[in-house]
């Protein structure tokens, strides 16, 4: 889960950038090792959620960086579904056991 805040004195024109990017544009956006799940934006404010997965913690970095010149990511951290967060609850439990 990453959140993102574009600089105020850059907002207008990163909003600009990204309403004109192009639909393959935004299909190519992330390495190829990134997924997005979906975005979510507080345009008004010039903020939103992004949810991505990933296993490379590296890809990641990378796609932030391209974005690094216009905002800032003040959250960025890992977060599992359901099933995902039972699992690995139920693993910790278990190693706590033994």
């Amino acid at each position: 889960m990453c959140t993102y805040q574009l600089d105020r004195d850059k907002q207008a024109e990163t909003q600009a950038f990204f309403a004109n990017m192009t639909d393959e544009q935004i299909a190519g956006e992330y390495p190829a090792d990134v997924k997005q799940i979906g975005r979510w934006h507080d345009a008004a404010n010039g903020s939103g959620l992004i949810i991505v997965e990933t296993d490379n913690q590296e890809s990641l970095t990378a796609w932030i960086m391209g974005w690094s010149g216009a905002c800032t990511f003040p959250i960025v951290k890992p977060v599992l579904d359901d099933a995902n967060a039972r699992k690995a609850i139920k693993a910790m439990m278990a190693n706590q056991k033994g």
